[in-house]
């Protein structure tokens, strides 16, 4: 099985987006622009450091999924991202062995992060020794 083409990023989940980005760059981050996921009451901030990609989530409203973390969890790791080819044919795989697939999440149409299409769906937690995984298929937005 050959279902992951790579951990794509970590996601943090944090109450201050402004302090956190001034802890990571004294880490050396290089941040890309803020995005807003309107349907799940995120603001998030990705940003390289070194040669990986992490990104730093913020909930806008209480009943989004970050401030559920937040409130159950506290400040940490959220999720990690593992970038899939086709989502479809990975979500067959993994099921067919035995890892359970939590949901899916479709964006409408035209809707883009960081100048992609994202397709994704998520390993709960529960299934993955504590940690959510995040399915990511990502297209660049044809422009």
């Amino acid at each position: 099985m050959n279902v992951v083409k790579r951990i794509e990023r970590v996601a943090l989940a944090v109450k201050d987006l402004a302090a956190a980005r001034v802890f990571f760059e004294k880490l050396g981050a290089r941040f890309h622009p803020e995005e807003v996921i309107e349907d799940m009451g995120i603001r998030y901030l990705p940003f390289d450091l070194g040669t990986s990609r992490m990104e730093l989530l913020q909930a806008t409203r209480e009943d989004s999924p970050v401030a559920r973390f937040l409130a159950s969890r506290g400040q940490g790791v959220h999720h990690v991202t593992l970038e899939v080819e086709d989502l479809d044919q990975a979500i067959e795989e993994l099921e067919r062995a035995d890892v359970p697939i939590h949901a899916r999440h479709e964006y409408a149409p035209g809707v883009t992060f960081e100048g992609c299409v994202w397709r994704e769906a998520f390993v709960h937690p529960r299934h993955s020794f504590g940690v959510l995984l995040h399915l990511a298929e990502k297209r660049p937005a044809k422009g």
